[in-house]
């Protein structure tokens, strides 16, 4: 029984850090900053265990990058009314998200708004926190432009 346990703990151990290593939001996307952009969906992919949306982003110089956003899964999505016709190949949107601590062109979404001024939000308690944060983005910048004047 002992040695059971001997080799079962190391192990369980091991599958739950695996497990948290996955959803280790923080390990890859900076949660102090977000970032905004606009471009076209080349294409939306409404899955588990995270949907993935992917645009062409176009800079000042006109060059195109391909950038990929990140969402919760198709099932917390879908408890909030997203469907697979939520975003669409083609259309242009905007999205805010927080981005990568090593500045590659990814994502993790927060919100985005279509072309016709329509929003999604993210799914469960991170409305709450996506239009919290924009607030307190909001107030830092007024105060930044308030001690520039």
């Amino acid at each position: 029984m002992r040695l059971r346990l001997f080799f079962a703990i190391p192990l369980i151990l091991a599958c739950a850090a695996t497990a948290a290593s996955h959803h280790s939001f923080a390990a890859v996307y900076d949660e102090t900053r977000l970032v905004t952009i606009s471009g076209v969906v080349t294409e939306f992919k409404f899955v588990n265990p995270h949907a993935i949306m992917y645009m062409g982003v176009t800079d000042a110089s006109g060059k195109v990058s391909k950038w990929t956003v990140e969402f919760a899964g198709r099932l917390n999505l879908s408890n909030v009314g997203w469907t697979a016709d939520s975003i669409k190949s083609g259309e242009r949107v905007t999205v805010t998200g927080n981005p990568t601590h090593i500045g590659s062109v990814r994502i993790a979404f927060k919100r985005l708004v279509h072309a016709d001024g329509t929003e999604l939000l993210p799914a469960g308690p991170q409305r709450s926190q996506t239009l919290e944060e924009e607030r307190r983005q909001r107030a830092l910048q007024r105060n930044q432009n308030q001690q520039n004047q």
